[in-house]
């Protein structure tokens, strides 16, 4: 049986009967193009059978390259694919674009897909600095690319949104672990507040590491976490509190604990919070804070 995608009208020189095609045995991932029901759909799956349907040439792109790469980006229904060339394809649930430079293909599984960096730079287009800046830190925390390669790419990149891009690469690091850890850290850069460590290591008596800091300033020891939903069950809240209580106790921190209603409803409140606690600290911050947050961060507005 087959275990890829395959177009339908071919499945009878595959062995599969066109009366077995109407089965529950198979299901159609795109019009034409069908597949063994028991493999579930992903991004992969997808994009093989976009390319199956489409003209020569054909590259995976934008938001299906991203995904495929490890990326985390917004929800896009669509399968993504390009050409150096005009093309006419129209297949539902496919989006094909047209790109004048020259696509920068990798392999990946046996699909060409534009690599990690023109991925990048063709999703600064489409993405605000927060969701291409948490992109980015996706595709370094899954070793497609280090910070400094795409600065390097992007300040090389003859496309549009170069501006775009080459900020957004500027504000990448390392070892970044969530879209809303990303966000605290650029709330605070683009607030004019000083950027916290990513991912501080506590280390054991013998070097070891002991625990894991999301984000903060290991110098004076405070502490800055997103708690996400998952967060919320019992083991996890149990492991938080017991971890942040040894850290507290044991080794002086001080924590600040960021819930999803602050970073995503209530960003300006955050914020006030998070100036008091870096004052407390010791921790120089400029006397009028810069407004240009308030252009990528949602503010819920207030009832008369």
């Amino acid at each position: 049986m087959p275990t890829s995608p395959f177009l339908t009208r071919e499945g009878p020189t595959l062995g599969v009967s066109r009366r077995r095609l109407a089965t529950p045995e198979f299901r159609a991932v795109l019009a034409g193009v069908s597949i063994a029901s028991f493999i579930r759909d992903t991004v992969v799956i997808r994009a093989r059978a976009a390319l199956l349907l489409a003209p020569e040439g054909a590259v995976v792109s934008l938001w299906t390259a991203a995904r495929i790469w490890g990326g985390v980006v917004p929800d896009n229904d669509w399968t993504h694919v390009s050409f150096m060339r005009d093309v006419r394809f129209r297949v539902r649930g496919v989006k094909h674009h047209r790109f004048r430079h020259r696509l920068d293909v990798r392999k990946w599984q046996g699909l060409p897909v534009t690599s990690p960096g023109q991925t990048f730079c063709h999703l600064a287009r489409h993405l605000g600095l927060i969701d291409l800046v948490a992109l980015g830190d996706r595709l370094v925390k899954k070793g497609r690319c280090t910070p400094s390669d795409l600065v390097h790419y992007t300040d090389a990149w003859p496309g549009q949104c170069r501006a775009e891009a080459v900020r957004a690469a500027g504000l990448v690091r390392e070892r970044v672990d969530s879209v809303p850890e990303t966000a605290v850290r650029l709330l605070m850069v683009l607030a004019g507040l000083p950027e916290p460590q990513v991912d501080i290591p506590i280390l054991d008596s013998e070097g070891n590491v002991r625990f894991r800091i999301d984000l903060g300033f290991e110098e004076v020891k405070l502490a800055i976490e997103y708690d996400g939903r998952w967060h919320d069950t019992d083991g996890q809240r149990e492991h938080d509190t017991w971890r942040r209580t040894v850290l507290s106790t044991e080794e002086g921190w001080t924590f600040v604990v960021v819930r999803a209603h602050e970073l995503y409803e209530e960003p300006e409140d955050l914020l006030h919070r998070l100036v008091s606690e870096l004052q407390e600290h010791c921790i120089s911050i400029p006397a009028i804070l810069c407004d240009e947050w308030r252009r990528h961060f949602r503010i819920a507005s207030v009832a008369a």
